[in-house]
């Protein structure tokens, strides 16, 4: 009798895995993504992140054909009709076959590991959402909801006042983005020339974000400890264009933020540039961006329907193509033209709180932002309950973590919430004269 039970446990353990991999590869055709590629991929200089080469032959089943879902699914059917048993197979060799079963299974087994890997493992944690779309101020705004952030660690709030070296002390004990590395989540490392005067070479971890929400979502984080309070040096610039660029190739279009300083809305102290895909090859903020008519292609300009301060340049056409020298001197150049906007900004703002100025980077492939802040969150008005609010909702994106935050939101308006946390815009609160030293952005 005992041996009749443990072969029914068995039965229908295959039945239910079997069904689940069915329902796992059915959606893994629409979300395709090889696990594996954290493991062994690199940042070539040039060429952007690329897995690596033993990753190639799996990609090529799983992402560009989805083949071994589909193979996934065939073989999950075959097992069910084979335990249910399906009518004419019942009574059959094939019925009463042990091997064909064993074979089965351990097919089963071998293809589902090629579809999942970190999200198993826990070392990726991927929290499911939901996206509403929000128009207002000429933006489609992206909400994502997604409850399960309630039930996130909450994170210490990082030190930024510090001085470098008990920044360093402070790191070395509590940094996630410190060596060792998980293996599960680093995927390669990458030296690029760090200045223009003096050479520095840093090296780069680009690693998967362990609480991700949005699917494909990593981080560039400098190896060794650099202070997320201070400004993109010209070799984060550079390394990060590349791996827009890199996607862009792959037609996989990405866009980078970075949140700079205590207001920022920045959770770790350790310098990282964030990474998310981008539909329409940019964040909802891109499109108003690109209505912009802006006569120099290398002069800083504004969105000056947005009520609160925003500067942006367009970089030149043909970037691409420039040399790997040309594009970094164009990025930081372009950066540094912003950063002295935004000095400017805050000197002028008259209630801006003292220590150094806080902001937040977008970086698209035709585009970069920067928006200088005042505050990191914003009180909603009909819960009372903070929002946390970083470069994303300035890129046009924001996270809500239950269906009455959502509501609050959408009731306040987003706009008036970004321009709660940011600063007026340059001409509301510099004079004629003032405004002659900043630049004419209107």
């Amino acid at each position: 009798m005992g041996v009749f039970i443990w072969h029914d446990w068995a039965r229908f353990v295959s039945l239910a895995a079997s069904i689940y991999l069915v329902w796992a590869g059915y959606w893994a055709i629409f979300y395709r993504k090889f696990f594996w590629d954290i493991v062994g991929g690199i940042v070539r200089d040039p060429g952007g992140i690329q897995p690596s080469r033993g990753a190639e032959p799996f990609i090529s089943v799983i992402v560009k054909a989805p083949i071994i879902q589909i193979m996934v699914i065939i073989v999950s059917l075959i097992t069910l009709m084979v335990e249910l048993p399906a009518p004419f197979i019942k009574g059959t060799s094939i019925y009463r076959s042990w091997t064909l079963r064993i074979v089965l299974l351990i097919f089963q087994a071998f293809l589902g590991v090629l579809l999942y890997q970190a999200r198993d493992s826990g070392d990726l944690l991927f929290f499911p959402s939901t996206v509403h779309r929000h128009q207002e101020g000429g933006v489609e705004f992206e909400i994502r909801l997604c409850p399960a952030l309630l039930h996130k660690p909450t994170l210490p709030t990082p030190h930024f006042s510090k001085s470098d070296a008990s920044a360093a002390q402070e790191h070395k004990l509590k940094d996630p983005f410190a060596p060792p590395y998980n293996e599960n989540l680093i995927v390669g490392e990458t030296e690029v020339e760090g200045g223009e005067y003096v050479v520095l070479f840093t090296d780069f971890t680009r690693q998967l974000n362990k609480y991700s929400v949005v699917p494909s979502h990593f981080l560039l984080v400098t190896k060794e400890f650099a202070s997320q309070s201070s400004p993109l040096t010209p070799s984060d610039l550079f390394q990060s264009y590349a791996i827009l660029e890199a996607a862009k190739r792959a037609n996989q279009p990405l866009f980078a933020f970075y949140n700079c300083g205590d207001l920022s809305g920045a959770s770790q102290p350790h310098k990282h540039v964030q990474f998310i895909p981008a539909e329409n090859n940019g964040p909802p903020i891109e499109k108003l961006a690109n209505a912009q008519q802006v006569e120099e292609q290398d002069r800083p300009f504004v969105i000056s329907s947005l009520p609160y301060a925003n500067f942006i340049v367009r970089f030149p056409r043909g970037m691409s193509s420039q040399s790997d020298d040309s594009k970094t001197e164009i990025l930081a150049d372009s950066f540094m033209s912003l950063l002295d906007l935004v000095i400017h900004a805050v000197r002028y703002c008259p209630d801006y709180p003292t220590g150094a100025p806080s902001f937040n980077v977008v970086l698209t492939i035709d585009h970069l932002y920067v928006f200088p802040r005042r505050q990191e969150n914003h009180t909603l008005r009909e819960t009372g309950d903070l929002l946390s609010v970083n470069a994303l909702g300035f890129a046009g994106m924001l996270l809500v973590k239950s269906e009455t935050e959502l509501k609050a939101v959408i009731d306040e308006g987003i706009v008036k919430i970004l321009q709660g946390v940011a600063i007026p815009p340059v001409e509301a609160h510099v004079s004629p004269h003032q405004n002659d030293d900043i630049g004419n952005l209107a």
